[in-house]
């Protein structure tokens, strides 16, 4: 995978994650990411970077809110608490996320990330997302 689309600009996250989004529905999404050289801290120990896991896990979160909001509702990260329990190695990582609460403006989800090798979980996060309804006027 080339670092640089046609271009000759860097490619966006999930692009350079290489994620697939494999499910995305009622509040719930599920995302798969190889884990690939340049997403780890060294060569010799091979381990998923942190801020690659919890980058997983917010693009996770974003597809499972998005699932629930109208045409021109947008939204963003206010908080991420995350706890890292094992680091992710070679293989693949399976970020699963569900909206636990959806108010007026603010929500808040929770998500895994598990290596699916193993099925041993990487890391746990809760989030607060709020979100705009940014309709244009007519």
């Amino acid at each position: 995978m080339s670092n640089q689309n046609k271009n000759n600009a860097l490619p966006r996250l999930p692009e350079w994650m290489n994620v697939e989004l494999v499910e995305k529905v009622d509040g719930k999404a599920i995302v798969k990411m190889p884990v690939l050289p340049h997403l780890t801290h060294a060569e010799e120990n091979p381990r998923v970077a942190g801020g690659v896991i919890m980058s997983l896990l917010d693009y996770t979160i974003h597809h499972a809110l998005d699932s629930l909001l109208d045409e021109y509702e947008y939204h963003a990260t206010i908080e991420m608490k995350i706890n890292f329990i094992r680091p992710g190695t070679a293989g693949t990582l399976i970020s699963e996320a569900t909206i636990i609460n959806k108010g007026r403006t603010v929500s808040i989800a929770e998500g895994t990330v598990i290596q699916e090798e193993t099925g041993k979980i990487v890391a746990k996060t809760l989030s607060t997302e709020t979100y705009i309804n940014a309709k244009p006027k007519t």
